[in-house]
């Protein structure tokens, strides 16, 4: 099927040392014109005498260089791709920057060539990786790309996804489910060299991404699809924040197994007229027409499948499951890992009766380090709903006698000025407005705490920075298996603090 245009054929050609007859260079500060996508392959096909570094830099200077967008550097857009920095937090105003990226959509979009993510710091780190005993060699490859989208190593299916989890604006089209992440994947990324994780689904997750064909339009425009779905998707749209894990953008292959998401496509046309200067420096300016689009309604799947060979396709299938298809996904995953379920349940909390607000270890919370006001409003949030008024901790590291707590408030708690109920349980477990028989007596077991029978009859309680329940005990003191949140613990460093829900 002749649907690539000439410079592609010519591309291959001096990419196995051939030379069309065609192919010459014109005199010094003579022009050639490129259709289509610039990259070494391409220029050289033209103009074979072009060194390959200096056809790489002409492309990028020819194009809007990714890294002007946002006007700050390497490791900023590298951090932001990873879902880093103040543009991906929503509780902060935007930044400076932001004011760049609204330009580039009313300015540049739809009307010039955004170059594939390339940086000359990157181009220099991947040269001293590469250098001789004479000094620095060539690039690795042909690019001097961010390691979310490296084009030599490692983006073999041509598809891009970005996977948001907040939203600034607080309209969010949870379009997807998670269901597992290699980390070793994105290790860049990520800065764990192995591992991986699985998700139940059901967080909100907007996912979205596209797909190209080598050497037509949507390769040659892939840097602006990629700008689309990354930076104006948050400053239009408020998207931000990485799935654990994971990137928030990067090549399919570092991105976690999703069942969908949805898809841009980029169609258009794109001219490079360049000033030959000599093998070692070509400058040159681009003029396109870019249009954007939904792919037609398509998810992103869909889309890849018709630029895709049989191969290719299957081999999507490990990263796009369909809908509903995780729970089969992650079993099949778990035991590629060697994991199989298990006769004993290793979670032994009713999430329809109990909602977690803490956590450590395998039930792990997000919490803040250095003030737990937030947390102690939403723990009273819990308790205002909560008909019976108990609190209860799963410790499955912790002794036997203190695997199962249940605290059961016996007067009214505090004011919030008075008592931060999440930091008594977390951090500080005191005495003040806190006796075992007077304001609350703890328990084994739910029904116990329900019939207030059988309650503990130890306790102790003031200790800096030692939290729930200190040495409270059933009988006697037992020591160890208290939390805190602001040191080591003994025994109790995979625990989980629940209130009972309304509707239990």
């Amino acid at each position: 099927m002749l649907y690539k245009n000439i410079a592609l054929y010519q591309a291959i050609a001096v990419a196995s040392g051939l030379h069309f007859a065609s192919a010459i260079c014109p005199e010094i500060n003579g022009t050639f014109t490129l259709n289509g996508v610039c990259n070494v392959q391409t220029v050289r096909a033209i103009c074979p005498d072009v060194t390959k570094e200096a056809a790489r830099v002409g492309c990028q200077e020819a194009s809007v260089k990714f890294e002007d967008i946002a006007g700050n550097h390497y490791q900023y857009d590298k951090e932001y791709m990873d879902g880093g920095t103040v543009l991906n937090d929503i509780l902060s105003p935007l930044p400076v920057d932001a004011g760049r990226i609204s330009a580039a959509s009313d300015n540049v979009a739809s009307n010039s060539v955004i170059a594939w993510p390339e940086y000359e710091a990157r181009a220099f780190y991947e040269s001293e990786l590469t250098a001789d005993k004479e000094g620095y060699a060539i690039l690795e490859g042909d690019g001097a790309h961010m390691t979310n989208f490296d084009l030599d190593y490692g983006c073999d299916l041509r598809t891009v996804m970005c996977c948001f989890v907040e939203n600034a604006k607080g309209v969010f089209d949870d379009n997807t489910d998670v269901c597992h992440q290699d980390l070793s994947y994105a290790k860049r990324s990520n800065h764990v060299s192995n591992g991986f994780a699985t998700m139940d689904g059901g967080d909100d997750t907007h996912c979205v991404g596209f797909s190209w064909a080598d050497g037509e339009e949507s390769d040659a425009l892939k840097g602006n699809a990629l700008y689309h779905i990354s930076l104006k998707n948050r400053i239009d749209n408020g998207y931000a924040k990485n799935v654990p894990g994971a990137p928030m953008c990067a090549c399919i292959e570092q991105m976690p197994t999703v069942d969908k998401a949805a898809c841009v496509d980029v169609t258009g046309t794109s001219t490079f007229t360049f000033i030959y200067e000599g093998p070692d420096y070509i400058t040159g300016t681009n003029e396109a027409s870019v249009t954007y689009s939904n792919c037609g309604g398509d998810d992103l799947k869909t889309h890849f499948e018709a630029k895709a060979s049989e191969t290719e396709v299957v081999e999507m299938d490990e990263y796009f499951v369909g809908s509903g298809g995780c729970v089969e996904s992650n079993k099949n995953f778990l035991n590629n890992e060697y994991f199989i379920p298990s006769a004993t349940a290793h979670y032994l909390v009713d999430k329809n009766q109990w909602e977690q607000w803490a956590g450590y270890g395998l039930h792990w919370y997000p919490y803040n380090k250095d003030s737990n006001e937030e947390k102690g409003a939403l723990v009273r949030s819990l308790l205002d709903n909560s008909p019976n008024q108990i609190v209860y901790r799963h410790c499955k590291s912790c002794k036997e006698s203190h695997q199962f707590i249940y605290y059961k408030r016996h007067t009214e708690w505090p004011s919030s000025e008075t008592l931060n109920i999440a930091e008594l349980f977390m951090n500080n477990w005191r005495s003040e407005n806190n006796l075992r028989g007077v304001d609350f007596d703890l328990y084994s077991s739910y029904e116990d705490a329900i019939d207030e029978v059988n309650a503990w009859q130890t306790c102790n309680y003031d200790h800096g920075n030692v939290g729930f329940p200190r040495d409270c005990g059933p009988v006697f003191p037992v020591g160890g298996q208290w939390n805190s949140y602001k040191k080591h613990m003994d025994y109790a460093k995979t625990h989980a603090f629940y209130i009972e829900k309304s509707d239990a």
